[in-house]
């Protein structure tokens, strides 16, 4: 894809979102077989660990399309507040599920912010395509936690496929429910980085690349939201 802000820019392809999680001597074993079997799992899943719901966790490919130079968006256009608590966050409706996850996150106020980002980096018809998926939706204080200036610069026109590739790391093109954020897994997005999942049963918590769950399992139509404190920052391997 070419970064030039003059010229058309291509789509970015989402990224490949697999859980993975620690297996044991016995979970190896029977993992070696079936690979044995199954010559279709990479390498990379392999040598990963035992892969929770294989079938579950589908590549999303976007098909390259041109489109217009993405305008610089000015940081002032952000809500950097959460307008309402986050316990009362989508208690005023009835059934969230006659909504699909971008119906269901535009009627937050908390997550506004959120919003013009996916729409800044032109992912949301590619969300719509997507027949089950999850948003981990960082609130409008989670996005004033970052440093001025690296998000002015997420910001910048030229800069689209930095931003696409962190709104991207937010969404997984599966229906994963917060029992399945429970294991210590991990969530790989490309071969070398992946996002970790930590769960502490004391303090009933669970941690995604960093950032707490604050309401979880919001359904929708098509999937659900998990609302989280910090925006999600990948680990390298």
């Amino acid at each position: 894809m070419k970064k030039n802000f003059l010229k058309p820019l291509a789509v970015m392809t989402l990224s490949t979102f697999v859980l993975f999680g620690c297996a044991s001597s016995e979970e190896t074993t029977a993992m070696e077989d079936t690979t044995m079997e199954d010559t279709s799992m990479s390498e990379t899943e392999t040598m990963a660990g035992d892969v929770t719901d294989m079938e579950g966790y589908e590549v999303l490919v976007v098909e390259e399309q041109i489109t217009v130079p993405i305008v610089t968006l000015p940081a002032t256009a952000l809500m950097m507040e959460n307008p309402e608590e986050i316990d009362q966050m989508f208690e005023g409706i009835d059934n969230t599920e006659r909504y699909d996850v971008m119906e269901l996150a535009r009627k937050s106020p908390n997550l506004s912010t959120f919003v013009k980002l996916i729409e800044q980096a032109q992912l949301e018809d590619d969300i719509q395509r997507v027949e089950r998926l999850t948003l981990f939706a960082p609130t409008n204080e989670a996005f004033a936690k970052l440093p001025k200036a690296e998000l002015e610069n997420l910001l910048l026109g030229d800069n689209y496929a930095a931003l696409s590739r962190m709104v991207q790391n937010h969404i997984v093109s599966s229906d994963l429910a917060s029992t399945q954020l429970q294991n210590n897994d991990r969530i790989r997005i490309t071969d070398t980085s992946y996002i970790m999942l930590d769960s502490d049963n004391n303090l009933g918590t669970t941690r995604i690349g960093g950032a707490q769950i604050l309401r979880s399992d919001i359904e929708a139509s098509n999937g659900r939201i998990h609302v989280i404190d910090a925006v999600i920052t990948p680990t390298n391997d």
